[in-house]
Protein backbone atom coordinates (compact mmCIF):
# COMPACT_ATOMS: atom_id res chain seq x y z
CA UNK A 1 0.00 0.00 0.00
CA UNK A 2 1.40 3.12 -1.16
CA UNK A 3 0.78 7.06 0.27
CA UNK A 4 0.85 9.50 -2.63
CA UNK A 5 1.69 12.99 -1.67
CA UNK A 6 0.95 15.73 -4.53
CA UNK A 7 2.53 19.31 -3.77
CA UNK A 8 0.90 22.20 -5.86
CA UNK A 9 2.03 26.17 -5.25
CA UNK A 10 4.70 27.94 -5.89
CA UNK A 11 8.30 28.23 -4.66
CA UNK A 12 7.67 31.19 -2.38
CA UNK A 13 11.78 31.52 -1.13
CA UNK A 14 13.23 33.77 -3.87
CA UNK A 15 10.48 36.16 -3.06
CA UNK A 16 11.45 35.72 0.51
CA UNK A 17 14.75 36.80 -0.18
CA UNK A 18 13.94 39.49 -2.49
CA UNK A 19 11.86 40.86 0.52
CA UNK A 20 15.05 40.50 3.15
CA UNK A 21 16.96 42.01 0.46
CA UNK A 22 14.97 45.20 0.29
CA UNK A 23 14.86 45.96 3.81
CA UNK A 24 18.66 46.31 3.30
CA UNK A 25 18.36 48.62 0.92
CA UNK A 26 16.56 51.36 3.42
CA UNK A 27 18.41 53.31 6.13
CA UNK A 28 16.74 55.55 8.98
CA UNK A 29 18.06 58.66 9.76
CA UNK A 30 16.40 60.62 12.67
CA UNK A 31 17.01 64.88 13.56
CA UNK A 32 16.85 67.92 12.59
CA UNK A 33 16.60 68.60 8.52
CA UNK A 34 16.55 70.96 6.19
CA UNK A 35 18.58 74.52 6.40
CA UNK A 36 15.22 76.31 7.61
CA UNK A 37 15.74 74.43 11.23
CA UNK A 38 19.68 75.00 11.40
CA UNK A 39 19.13 77.08 14.28
CA UNK A 40 17.34 74.54 16.01
CA UNK A 41 19.76 71.89 14.52
CA UNK A 42 22.56 74.02 16.46
CA UNK A 43 20.33 73.94 19.31
CA UNK A 44 20.13 70.19 19.43
CA UNK A 45 23.86 69.60 18.77
CA UNK A 46 24.57 72.01 21.96
CA UNK A 47 22.67 69.90 24.24
CA UNK A 48 23.55 66.52 22.80
CA UNK A 49 27.14 66.97 23.32
CA UNK A 50 27.33 70.49 25.53
CA UNK A 51 29.28 73.50 25.07
CA UNK A 52 31.62 76.25 26.68
CA UNK A 53 30.96 79.55 25.52
CA UNK A 54 34.14 81.65 26.55
CA UNK A 55 33.32 85.83 26.92
CA UNK A 56 35.49 88.46 28.01
CA UNK A 57 33.93 88.21 31.85
CA UNK A 58 34.09 84.33 32.59
CA UNK A 59 32.04 81.60 30.93
CA UNK A 60 28.67 80.04 29.93
CA UNK A 61 28.83 76.13 30.25
CA UNK A 62 25.73 74.55 28.88
CA UNK A 63 26.33 70.65 30.23
CA UNK A 64 25.51 67.47 27.62
CA UNK A 65 21.67 66.48 27.89
CA UNK A 66 21.78 63.50 24.94
CA UNK A 67 18.29 63.12 23.78
CA UNK A 68 19.34 61.15 20.43
CA UNK A 69 22.51 59.32 21.35
CA UNK A 70 20.72 58.27 25.13
CA UNK A 71 17.24 57.44 23.57
CA UNK A 72 19.69 55.15 20.71
CA UNK A 73 21.65 53.44 23.39
CA UNK A 74 18.23 53.06 25.59
CA UNK A 75 15.65 51.90 22.69
CA UNK A 76 17.99 49.96 20.18
CA UNK A 77 17.32 46.40 21.59
CA UNK A 78 13.47 47.69 21.66
CA UNK A 79 13.49 49.29 18.14
CA UNK A 80 15.18 45.52 16.98
CA UNK A 81 12.30 43.39 18.37
CA UNK A 82 9.64 45.58 16.69
CA UNK A 83 11.00 45.14 13.46
CA UNK A 84 10.97 41.43 13.97
CA UNK A 85 7.24 41.49 15.12
CA UNK A 86 6.66 43.48 11.87
CA UNK A 87 8.86 41.08 9.59
CA UNK A 88 5.82 37.94 9.12
CA UNK A 89 4.11 40.96 7.22
CA UNK A 90 7.24 41.47 5.09
CA UNK A 91 7.16 37.89 4.29
CA UNK A 92 3.90 37.74 3.70
CA UNK A 93 3.43 40.19 1.60
CA UNK A 94 1.50 42.21 3.75
CA UNK A 95 3.70 45.00 4.16
CA UNK A 96 6.65 46.39 2.22
CA UNK A 97 10.36 46.75 3.45
CA UNK A 98 10.09 51.01 2.85
CA UNK A 99 6.94 50.65 4.49
CA UNK A 100 8.35 49.08 8.06
CA UNK A 101 11.21 51.56 7.74
CA UNK A 102 8.59 54.38 7.84
CA UNK A 103 7.06 52.59 10.80
CA UNK A 104 10.18 52.29 12.74
CA UNK A 105 11.56 56.18 11.85
CA UNK A 106 7.83 57.12 13.20
CA UNK A 107 8.47 55.17 16.46
CA UNK A 108 11.90 56.47 16.64
CA UNK A 109 10.90 59.96 16.65
CA UNK A 110 7.98 59.40 19.39
CA UNK A 111 10.76 57.86 21.67
CA UNK A 112 13.54 60.75 21.27
CA UNK A 113 11.13 63.17 21.39
CA UNK A 114 9.11 61.64 24.90
CA UNK A 115 13.17 61.42 26.34
CA UNK A 116 13.94 65.33 25.50
CA UNK A 117 10.42 66.10 26.87
CA UNK A 118 11.12 63.93 29.77
CA UNK A 119 15.32 64.80 30.62
CA UNK A 120 15.36 66.56 33.58
CA UNK A 121 19.10 66.39 34.48
CA UNK A 122 21.43 68.17 34.90
CA UNK A 123 18.72 71.08 35.48
CA UNK A 124 18.60 74.76 34.08
CA UNK A 125 20.19 77.18 35.44
CA UNK A 126 18.16 79.36 37.84
CA UNK A 127 18.91 82.59 35.67
CA UNK A 128 17.48 80.13 32.53
CA UNK A 129 14.60 79.17 34.37
CA UNK A 130 13.68 83.05 35.15
CA UNK A 131 14.70 83.91 31.70
CA UNK A 132 12.39 81.16 29.89
CA UNK A 133 9.71 80.45 32.54
CA UNK A 134 10.61 76.32 32.67
CA UNK A 135 13.20 74.25 34.58
CA UNK A 136 12.77 71.78 31.75
CA UNK A 137 16.17 71.76 29.95
CA UNK A 138 15.32 70.99 26.02
CA UNK A 139 11.54 72.55 26.09
CA UNK A 140 11.56 75.95 25.37
CA UNK A 141 8.40 76.49 23.02
CA UNK A 142 8.39 73.04 21.77
CA UNK A 143 10.66 74.47 18.96
CA UNK A 144 13.04 71.79 18.92
CA UNK A 145 10.84 68.98 19.55
CA UNK A 146 8.92 69.55 17.37
CA UNK A 147 11.65 69.69 14.65
CA UNK A 148 12.72 66.10 15.18
CA UNK A 149 11.86 64.20 12.42
CA UNK A 150 13.43 61.41 10.57
CA UNK A 151 13.52 59.83 6.40
CA UNK A 152 14.06 56.83 5.10
CA UNK A 153 16.80 56.56 2.57
CA UNK A 154 17.96 54.56 -0.49
CA UNK A 155 21.19 52.89 -0.29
Amino acid sequence: MGVRIRISGTNRIPQLVQSIRELRNFEIEVGIFGSDDSFYAMIATVHEFGITIRKERGSIVIPERSFLRSTFDEKNDEWIKFVKKQLPKLLDGQMSARTICERLGAKMVGDIQRKLTQLDDPPNAPSTIAQKGSSNPLIDKGGLRQRITYKVVTR
